[in-house]
């Protein structure tokens, strides 16, 4: 007799056969079924996909669409419809898409090639097909009917999440300007060379437009809204560091231009305003030097995640809780739409008080309530934070920019999780400000230049869980958090670096950055 075992292990088929006969011949037909099977088994491996979801109406890329292949399993689309799977499947395995207002599509992963491009068919409902009562409810009853069964639809504590993080951080410069204004301690000559180098500093820093990519992979331990702990198991920066013209990198050129000239065996205190940085500086040589750690601060990179998954979370007061809010915001019913085949009501908000700054819409399941997926930016003439005090300390802040886009996965208990969170934020700065170097002598020599500098800033965060599960309390206790995350410093986008990981694919911008010559 001829017995076929077959169970499945890390994703992959494990083949196992055993032979049991008395016959000298047998048919060759009935080995037939070991060997498909034996095909799939060894079809089985690490393989890399790449694609492109459209509509198939106006050939558009649709952003956000859900790739999942397998149990739990999956990515999604990036903002121009491109996605990448490294994972392992097999010859039978099936890639489900999903997207709101889309019809759900399943494909068989065996008949897809690299580069290929999916067409999604939109499809529309009428709101009457979504009424499970009598009547229609109100958008404000939808909403109550969302705040009620909150707890039940979300596990806001004791979770552990697998992750991949992206940060994007761009700097545009509209004006600067850098003039020494008093050197006692310089000469005339040096002086002029030293004015030089300033004008030439601005006007490459002027001409440039910052742009930085830093991704992570690891997980986030939640034990609640208030404490929680990351692992970083693998980190990457992408930027020229050359044009590494960030707000404090700006200031610390300029400095380091001056400092060229002065007596490096003295000290000196450095003042800006009324207000002074440091009582000794020490200028040695070593601090020109370029060679540093390439370590991102866990702390830095800690907080911006976890702000970043706050953003999706449920909890009173939270970012989401507070646009609920029926005495804030209004509420219209603006129709009704599929997701993964269900029907799903489509809710949009706007402000209904001065202090409430954003509008969007919610896609709220019609059978549990739970919000499957969240747009919201500021409204027109919504700005967020401000700092005005140009006058007195030179000094001016505004956040013009607050948008984003959040969706959840149902867990295989009937709970979500949050699943993509996008953070897209910028902020125009202005700051004039004069800087003094005065020597720690009996000469007290002096060296002061004003540093005016105006601009626009603008980062952007993305958040995907690749999986959720139970938080183990003893791990989490365990658990030491370094200090600082090592990371690969990349010249240009290297997609080696992250085989066999799931990633959010990167957009073109960030596939075409290269570091100039």
């Amino acid at each position: 007799m001829l017995r076929y075992h077959f169970r499945f292990a890390s994703n992959n088929f494990i083949c196992r056969s055993s032979y049991q006969s008395n016959q000298h011949l047998l048919n060759p037909l009935r080995f037939l079924p070991f060997f498909i099977f034996l095909f799939l088994c060894l079809s089985a491996s690490a393989q890399s996909l790449r694609g492109t979801i459209l509509d198939k109406d106006t050939g558009e890329a649709i952003p956000y669409a859900t790739v999942q292949i397998g149990l739990g399993k999956g990515t999604i689309a990036n903002e121009e419809g491109v996605f990448g799977l490294n994972l392992n499947y097999t010859a039978t395995d099936s890639l489900l898409i999903s997207s709101m207002g889309y019809k759900q599509k399943r494909i068989l992963a065996s008949s897809l090639t690299d580069g290929v491009i999916i067409y999604m068919v939109p499809s529309t409902i009428e709101l009457s097909e979504v009424l499970l009562r009598n009547r229609m409810p109100t958008a404000e009853e939808i909403i109550r009917e969302v705040r009620a069964a909150l707890p039940t639809n979300y596990a806001a504590e004791e979770q552990k999440y697998q992750m991949f993080y992206r940060a994007t951080n761009y700097m545009n410069f509209n004006d600067l300007e850098v003039e020494i204004k008093k050197a006692t301690a310089i000469p005339k000559s040096q002086v002029a060379k030293a004015s030089k180098q300033l004008d030439s500093l601005a006007k490459a820093i002027m001409a440039s437009r910052l742009i930085e990519f830093q991704d992570y992979s690891g997980s986030i331990l939640l034990k609640d809204k208030d404490s929680s702990k990351i692992v970083i198991d693998r980190a990457t920066k992408l930027i020229d560091s050359r044009k590494d013209f960030s707000l404090d990198n700006v200031q610390e050129k300029a400095q380091n231009i001056i400092l060229q000239y002065l007596d490096t065996t003295l000290t000196y205190k450095l003042k800006t305003g009324l207000f002074k940085i440091e009582d000794s500086l020490n200028f040695d040589q070593d601090d020109f030097d370029n060679d540093k750690k390439l370590v991102f601060g866990n702390k830095e990179v800690k907080s911006s995640l976890l702000r970043t998954l706050k953003t999706s979370q449920w909890f009173e007061f939270s970012f989401l809780d507070k646009i609920l809010n029926t005495d804030s915001y209004r509420f219209s019913l603006d129709g009704a739409s599929y997701f993964q085949d269900n029907p799903i009501y489509v809710v949009s908000f706007r402000p209904r008080r001065s202090k409430s700054k954003f509008s969007g819409k919610l896609y709220i399941s019609s059978y549990d309530f739970a919000v499957l997926k969240a747009d919201y930016a500021f409204s027109e003439g919504k700005e967020g934070k401000k700092f005005n005090m140009k006058l007195l300390l030179g000094v001016k802040f505004v956040e013009n920019k607050n948008e984003g886009t959040i969706l959840y996965k149902q867990n295989p208990g009937g709970t979500y999780h949050p699943y993509y969170i996008k953070r897209d934020f910028g902020n125009y700065v202005y700051l004039s400000r004069p800087l003094k170097f005065i020597e720690n002598s009996e000469e007290r020599e002096k060296v002061i230049f004003d540093f005016t500098f105006e601009g626009e800033g603008r980062e952007k965060k993305e958040l995907l869980i690749l999986s959720s599960g139970p938080l183990d309390m003893m791990e989490f206790t365990k658990l030491e958090e370094p200090k600082t995350i090592p990371y690969t410093l990349l010249e240009q986008y290297e997609a080696s670096v992250w085989e066999n990981s799931q990633i959010i694919e990167p957009l073109e911008e960030m596939k075409n950055f290269k570091v100039s010559n």
